[in-house]
């Protein structure tokens, strides 16, 4: 009998967290409200019950006595009556009409018929990601975003142990071990201050940290490198300085990946964010691909400086990252999310066009103070909630 191999034992034992956490998910998160009145065929029974049960989450008090109910309550921190399917649909009854009558009356769709909905679907939505209204100021800003950011970190975390034996440091193994757990402190910093100084902010200065590191990091090496040829070996000093840098890419890449993943989901609105999600999480695995083949050349051709010329492309990939949330339409932090920002008679949830959500062009001085009033009422909504009792995350 052959032992199981202890590579096999670890593969299995590293993908047990992301197995419990898709149970979790499964079970226990709720799906938004917003998705299930999004859809094609809006469900308001679905809807319902998911708005009850994030009021519930956020320790709001649901009394099936109380009069006002909580979609005429928003922001109200006294009990409320539970939002009802009826509640909503007479809510939306401009555009509800027809989608509810259509969906009691409609028949069970074929397999065929499911693959055309399914393909149609999906060419719709990259039609609306690369139209002229979201093509040059949300989606092409964001895949290069994505792919820089892969290229680079990607490219940085699966070459580091190559690195440390290239620029001969000892006790590899703990050096990796730091580079893997200074990604603790960029989720500390990430989650406490990503609604303080909004996204932009965030990913730009993190991006910038990183590219900073990574210099430092080149410098380094490039002048161990020239002692080698002189004979010498690298100090404790220059030792530090190696790890020090490379744990500070590591913590300000999780800040940049942590905030990146909200501002995409942020910025494209609701009927496109997963296929926009989709498309630049594609980008990014690009960007990784080619960061592979590209170090590994580097290594091979680069007649002992290889190591610096790979820490130099990543932080030149950064640093052109950084550029790019200035070039996005706005910073959403603490926003209300749009929903429909393509308008079109064919694509809106119930086959006609919302006309709470407006574009910037159409927007006017009212509905702006309202946004900021909604954006205030939530905040101290949030804080209140905070102090009282802890969340449930």
């Amino acid at each position: 009998m052959h032992e199981l191999p202890i590579w096999r034992v670890f593969a299995a034992t590293c993908a047990l967290p992301s197995l419990l956490g898709a149970w979790m998910v499964y079970n226990y998160v709720p799906e938004s409200p917003r998705f299930y009145l999004a859809a094609e065929k809006c469900d308001y029974e679905l809807a319902a019950k998911s708005c009850n049960q994030m009021a519930m989450l956020l320790n709001v008090h649901l009394d099936h006595e109380k009069e006002s109910t909580l979609l005429g309550a928003a922001f109200d921190h006294r009990a409320v009556h539970p939002l009802t399917k009826d509640e909503l649909f007479s809510h939306h009854q401009e555009n509800a009409a027809n989608n509810f009558n259509s969906s009691e009356n409609a028949h069970s769709p074929t397999n065929r018929a499911k693959m055309n909905q399914t393909i149609n679907s999906s060419v719709d939505s990259l039609r609306k990601l690369y139209s002229s209204q979201l093509l040059p100021r949300t989606t092409l800003p964001l895949q290069l975003l994505w792919f820089c950011l892969s290229f680079a970190t990607y490219g940085i975390t699966t070459w580091i142990n190559t690195l440390f034996v290239e620029i001969q440091l000892e006790n590899i193994y703990f050096n990796s071990f730091l580079f893997a757990l200074s990604s603790l402190p960029g989720n500390i910093v990430s989650m406490v201050y990503s609604d303080r100084y909004g996204r932009k902010k965030m990913l730009i200065g993190s991006l910038i940290g990183a590219a900073s590191g990574l210099v430092v990091f080149a410098t380094t090496v490039y002048a161990g490198s020239r002692q080698e040829n002189d004979g010498q070996s690298n100090t404790s000093m220059q030792t530090f300085v190696i790890v020090l840098c490379a744990c500070a890419f590591q913590a300000f890449g999780t800040i940049s990946w942590n905030t990146i993943d909200i501002i995409t989901a942020e910025m494209f609105p609701t009927n496109v964010r997963s296929a926009g999600m989709g498309v630049c999480t594609a980008t990014g695995r690009l960007g990784g691909i080619l960061s592979q083949c590209i170090n590994a050349k580097l290594i091979v051709d680069g007649s002992g400086s290889g190591a610096a010329w790979i820490l130099v492309v990543a932080s030149i990939s950064l640093l052109f990252g950084a550029g790019m949330p200035l070039v996005l339409d706005r910073d959403m932090t603490m926003e209300e999310l749009r929903d429909d920002a393509i308008e079109d008679s064919t694509d809106c949830c119930c086959s006609r066009k919302r006309k709470d959500h407006l574009s910037d062009e159409e927007t006017d001085m009212p509905q702006l103070q309202l946004q900021s009033s909604r954006s205030l009422e939530y905040q101290s909504f949030q804080q209140e909630v905070e102090s009282n009792q802890p969340f449930l995350l």
